[in-house]
Order: structure tokens, then C-alpha cells, then sequence
């Protein structure tokens, strides 16, 4: 269990750009081999190097668990066939078929359960209850529907937006069924998952992220 400091196209915010799950890391195209390499070590995975609907905001437009990627309704025939041949069968693609496409921003999942936005339509909502294999809650998150933005999980921990009332964090917790807390990243955003990719296995951060900020981090998704 280790974490890493890198960027994602020379930015520090490289959650925005890249996501990952205990399986894989997906980034984009001209993303440096030195911060692959560091993903790769520090999350031990597989990195596949893309697109979403022709953008490098990987983790603003998708989101995925060890079983499923899910992607917007835009993404493009080449880029489900170069994830397709990188997953081998043992990821799930599924396409979700909503207007709002930033799907990095609306849904908070790991592989136990998820919280997705109140903003996506009903037949959304229920396509990814039936999809998912885990609870599936329906809400929002400091009284935003950017869920996602407000909150990142792993399979070990959970980190949420600073102003989160301890009622939110607790039910975080048990929807995810992970130790949930408070942080922020790259010296004080409040939006934890734009500065970081994490698993079980590690954590990769953005490298304006201050040692506090780092222990934090540490404390709440790897410590044993």
C-alpha cells in the first residue's frame, strides 16, 4: 500500500483526467510514460491510455467499479473497442443513456455499493440499480447533485468534501460499507476526487497536495 504524487497532462488535478478501480487505470492519449509508470507501480494495474466522446476528461466522464465501466451515451465506436480488447471480457461496458454525460461528477461507487445523482432520469436511475450489482442509492450530497464530485471511494475508504454533515458522512459510510472522512487535496480544494486516483492497493494524488493533506489520505484509504 503506497501513495504517489504525479500529474495527468502536466496537471495536478488528475482526477479529472484519469479514473481507476482495483482492475485498471484509464488515461488519456499523451499522458507522460513516467506518470503511467507511477500509476501502474503505486495502484498495481493495468494502464489503458484513451479517450470519452473524444475528450481527455476521463474521470469527469466516466466512472467504474472492478466489474463495471460505465460511460456516456457519446462515447465513440473506437473508444468502446480499445477498452473492449484492454478489459478481455472481465469489465463490463455499459453505456448510460442520459443527457448528462459528466457521469465522474454524478456517481460515487466502489465494488459494495454506490450514490448516484437525483438529476439523472428515472429510467437512469433504474437502468444503473439493474446494472450494478451492489445497493444503489438515489441522492445528493451537501445538498448537490454532483455527488461525485463531493466524494471518492475505494474498497477501504471513503473521502468527502469538508463541509459534509457527520449524519451525510455516516450514511456514506454504510452505503459504501467503508470508513468515511473528511479531506481536501491540492492545497485545499474541497473536492476530493479531482486530485486523486486510488484503490485498495494504493493512491496516486496531485502533486500541489500538502503533507497533511497526504497523511489524510493515507489515514482513511490504505492505513490497515
Amino acid at each position: 500500500m503506497d501513495i504517489s504524487k504525479s500529474t495527468v497532462l502536466g496537471n495536478s488535478s488528475l482526477g479529472i483526467f484519469a479514473l481507476s478501480s482495483e482492475k485498471y487505470s484509464i488515461v488519456p492519449f499523451g499522458t507522460k510514460d513516467s506518470n503511467i509508470e507511477t500509476i501502474s507501480e503505486t495502484l498495481d494495474v493495468s494502464v489503458i491510455k484513451n479517450t470519452i466522446g473524444n475528450s481527455v476528461l476521463i474521470g469527469t466522464l466516466a466512472i467504474g467499479n472492478s466489474k463495471s465501466l460505465l460511460v456516456p451515451q457519446n462515447i465513440s465506436g473506437k473508444e468502446i473497442s480499445l477498452l473492449t480488447e484492454a478489459f478481455e471480457e472481465n469489465v463490463e461496458i455499459i453505456e448510460i443513456k442520459s443527457k448528462h454525460t459528466a457521469l465522474g461528477n454524478l456517481i460515487v461507487m466502489n465494488d459494495k455499493g454506490a450514490i448516484i445523482s437525483e438529476i439523472f432520469e428515472k429510467n437512469v436511475q433504474t437502468q444503473i440499480k439493474d446494472i450494478l450489482e451492489v445497493e444503489v442509492v438515489v441522492g445528493s450530497l451537501l445538498e448537490s447533485p454532483l455527488v461525485g464530485s463531493m466524494a471518492m471511494s475505494t474498497n477501504k475508504g471513503a473521502l468527502v468534501h469538508p463541509l459534509l454533515s457527520e449524519e451525510e458522512v455516516r450514511e456514506l459510510s454504510s452505503i459504501l460499507r467503508v470508513r468515511a472522512d473528511v479531506c481536501t487535496i491540492n492545497r485545499g480544494i474541497p473536492y476530493p476526487r479531482v486530485g486523486i486516483i486510488a484503490n485498495s492497493k494504493g493512491a496516486v494524488i496531485g502533486t500541489d497536495s500538502t503533507g497533511p493533506e497526504s497523511m489524510r489520505i493515507f489515514e482513511v484509504l490504505l492505513a490497515p
